[in-house]
């Protein structure tokens, strides 16, 4: 019995002109999607006013500090101020005991009281003698004697009295009072010790008198002299405020490769205390009209830096020589023109390829665009 071939179905069929099709769609596909141009984010080359600031932190601290201490030894029995707080001129910040000098005060008093009544009886008997002397019934030597008990009861009185200033003032020591106003920057001695007339009861910084004290990297020692201007951001301040260096260390510090730097502000400002973290950006240079771009679109170093222009909507590198100074934008001395397209995240991937730039980077694919840093510097 012979059995009949079954006939081939319609998909068994067409089965390689559906696949030969469906390979030259794809081929047409991946074709299609590589030519068309890839967006990529841009920035222009900027020229204008340009400054090369160096970017440094500071603290604020006084120019001087004032230490207090005792002009006689004593019991501290009262202390008005701790550590942070403000004081003014003239105002009470601490008390010595006063018992001695003023049992000394009361002693010289009474002996004051006693020789001003030696000089009235001295007084007295002078003028009776000169009396007797006059109508010739004393002696020369009786005026004479006279006299001297007279002026010798004065000099004691006016001894006294030097004396009474004396005591006074050592108990007028024993109440210390500020000399400058300013804040409390160390407070070493409690109530109930006893200090010397070397101990330091307090340590005052005029506020007045703040500057900003920063370590510059030896780096950018080459760059920084004397007289520059700066703007001070200190917190809990609002605004930046300007201030002159004034003072570059003469020596490197091996610990820290940094040398010290200090800094007046040009204006006085009411209640800056010492100690505040202060951001230091001192101003370098100032050019009229530079050329800048974005770090971020720099690649390379050196003799190597170029970046990625976009040329007639391809991506062509350009060598670029720039100013090395830690900046977000950067001042490129020759290689780029003002206006030209260059790459914000430079791929070295994308030289030749036809792109389309943009400076919208929201509409870049999420794996084009520059991220973290980069977006930051670029935008």
């Amino acid at each position: 019995m012979a059995f009949d071939e079954p006939k081939p179905g319609l998909l068994t069929r067409y089965r390689w002109p559906v696949i030969a099709a469906l390979v030259v769609a794809l081929v047409a596909f991946i074709v299609f999607r590589n030519s068309r141009p890839t967006p990529v984010g841009v920035v222009e080359a900027r020229q204008g006013p340009a400054e090369r600031v160096l970017a440094i932190s500071g603290r604020t601290r006084p120019q001087v500090t004032v230490n207090i201490v005792p002009k006689s030894p004593g019991q501290i029995i009262r202390l008005t101020k701790e550590e942070g707080d403000s004081v003014k001129a003239g105002e009470v910040i601490a008390q010595l005991d006063s018992e001695a000098p003023r049992a000394a005060v009361d002693e010289v008093l009474s002996k004051i009281t006693l020789q001003q009544r030696a000089v009235a009886e001295a007084e007295r008997n002078f003028r009776r003698i000169e009396q007797l002397r006059a109508q010739g019934l004393a002696t020369v030597k009786e005026f004479d004697s006279a006299k001297f008990e007279l002026d010798q009861a004065k000099v004691s009185l006016e001894g006294l009295a030097a004396t009474r200033r004396e005591v006074a003032s050592r108990l007028s020591d024993n109440t210390i009072v500020a000399p400058v106003s300013g804040v409390v920057l160390s407070r070493p001695i409690d109530p109930g010790q006893v200090v010397s007339a070397n101990t330091v009861i307090y340590e005052l910084a005029p506020l007045s008198d703040v500057e900003i004290e920063a370590d510059v990297d030896e780096r950018y020692l080459p760059e920084i002299r004397e007289g520059l201007k700066a703007d001070i951001l200190v917190t809990g301040r609002p605004k930046p405020i300007s201030a002159t260096l004034y003072y570059v260390s003469p020596k490197v510090d091996p610990r820290t490769g940094g040398a010290r730097v200090k800094l007046k502000l040009d204006q006085q400002i009411e209640g800056l205390r010492s100690g505040l973290t202060a951001d230091v950006n001192i101003i370098v240079e100032r050019r009229e009209n530079a050329i800048t771009v974005s770090r971020s679109a720099i690649l390379g170093r050196e003799g190597e830096a170029r970046v990625l222009l976009v040329a007639d909507g391809r991506v062509v590198p350009q060598p670029v020589t720039f100013m090395e100074w830690p900046s977000e934008r950067v001042i490129v001395l020759a290689g780029l023109q003002p206006g030209q397209q260059v790459l914000a995240s430079p791929r070295p991937n994308l030289i030749g390829e036809r792109v389309t730039p943009t400076t919208d980077f929201s509409s870049i694919p999420a794996g084009e665009r520059p991220r973290g840093s980069e977006a930051r510097k670029s935008l």
